[in-house]
C-alpha cells in the first residue's frame, strides 16, 4: 500500500462523512429529531475525535480531541468534520513511513504496537462503521441515508 493510496482512502472518508453530514441537517430539520439526531452526532463526533486521538498516538503528542464519547451537537459536529488531521499527516509521509512502528497505550491502558498503515486502516474501517450505524439511525428516523460507498465516490472522480 501507498501514501497515494491511503489519501485517497481518506478524501473516500471526508467525501462520504460530507454527505453524511448532510443527511443529518436534513434530519435536525425534522421536529421530531431530537433523539435521532443526538445519537448521530455522538457517533459521528466519536469518528472524528478518534482520528486525531490516534494521530496523537502517530506523532507522540496528546491528541486535540479528547475524550472519544462527547455529546456532540451538530455544529460541533460540522466543524470537526471540517477538519482533516489525517489527510494533511499522510501527505507529509514517505512510504517507508507507512510501516514505521507506533508503540501506544489504548484508552483501557493496555500497551500496544501497530504500523502506521495499520493505523491508517483501522481509521477507514472505522469511519465506515459508524456511518453505518448512523445511517440505521436515519432511516430510522425516516430520512433516507446517502449512498457512501467507496464505488460511488470513486465514480464522482
Amino acid at each position: 500500500m501507498t501514501t497515494a493510496f491511503f489519501l485517497d482512502l481518506f478524501r473516500y472518508t471526508s467525501w462520504a462523512n460530507g454527505r453524511m453530514l448532510d443527511a443529518l441537517h436534513t434530519l435536525s430539520a425534522r421536529p421530531e429529531a431530537g433523539t435521532a439526531l443526538a445519537e448521530a452526532c455522538r457517533l459521528f463526533g466519536h469518528m472524528h475525535r478518534a482520528e486525531h486521538v490516534w494521530l496523537g498516538r502517530v506523532l507522540g503528542t496528546e491528541a486535540a480531541h479528547r475524550p472519544f464519547w462527547v455529546d456532540d451537537d451538530l455544529a460541533a459536529c460540522t466543524a470537526l468534520a471540517a477538519e482533516t488531521p489525517w489527510l494533511d499527516h499522510l501527505a507529509t509521509l514517505s512510504e517507508a513511513d507507512l510501516g514505521r512502528p507506533v508503540a501506544y497505550t489504548n484508552s483501557k491502558g493496555e500497551p500496544f504496537t501497530s504500523t502506521v498503515a495499520e493505523i491508517a486502516t483501522h481509521l477507514v474501517n472505522h469511519h465506515t462503521h459508524h456511518r453505518a450505524q448512523i445511517a440505521r439511525i436515519l432511516r430510522t428516523a425516516g430520512v433516507p441515508p446517502p449512498p457512501t460507498d467507496y464505488i460511488f465516490y470513486a465514480r464522482t472522480r
